[in-house]
């Protein structure tokens, strides 16, 4: 008799198996779906921020001579570390934030309500047997949510606070940071000021680490 191999029999666990499990898995959650949008997003908008050495260069900083040129500077300096400024902004409000702890959690109750509201729960909202509109669903949560920030809690202050210490700091800067030709071009560009939240185009990356 002819002995015959033994056929090749895949692994159940096989790792084609399990990365094609981990794919669906992943799609079919719409929680994970846009908590991977948004995290592609920051990593896109992260990696257009400027180096710190031209934030941090001593050199640069003048007194500026009258009213006009340090309006002038602050228009090209927040068109140019306009990524900066932000994240400087948001670093600033998540200091204020964690520093009160009661504003932490209402923000943090507020999310989770949105969280569930748009992305865990899957059957629509009902008044009665009456359906919401997504309409409505967007009007109501953003009516209750302002309305707890700013009128049954301290965390508005706390917001206003940190945008108020953010724009004084930014202004300081842009007023006394002196453009210089080696960035006048971008800082003219024609993009807007929110130009960093478009998508990247192919072929082009993020500004320098």
């Amino acid at each position: 008799p002819i002995a015959t191999a033994p056929a090749s029999v895949r692994p159940r666990g096989s790792p084609k198996v399990a990365a094609m499990t981990e794919v669906n898995a992943t799609t079919s959650s719409p929680l994970l779906g846009a908590i991977g949008k948004i995290k592609e997003s920051a990593l896109h908008v992260f990696s257009q921020r400027k180096p710190m050495s031209e934030i941090l260069d001593r050199t640069a900083y003048q007194r500026p001579g009258s009213f006009s040129e340090a309006t002038g500077r602050m228009s090209k300096n927040m068109n140019y570390f306009k990524i900066n400024y932000v994240l400087f902004t948001a670093a600033v409000l998540a200091a204020f934030i964690l520093y009160n702890p009661t504003s932490l959690i209402i923000l943090s109750l507020i999310g989770a309500a949105w969280t569930y509201v748009y992305l865990v729960r899957t059957e629509p909202l009902k008044i009665g047997d009456r359906p919401i509109s997504e309409r409505e669903k967007l009007l109501g949560m953003s009516g209750a949510s302002l309305l707890v920030v700013f009128f049954m809690s301290s965390a508005g202050s706390i917001i206003f606070q940190a945008f108020g210490v953010a724009l004084l700091c930014i202004g300081a800067h842009s007023a006394a940071r002196v453009p210089d030709d080696l960035f006048i071009d971008d800082a003219n560009s024609e993009g807007g000021f929110f130009s960093f939240l478009q998508p990247p185009r192919p072929g082009i990356t993020g500004s320098v680490a």
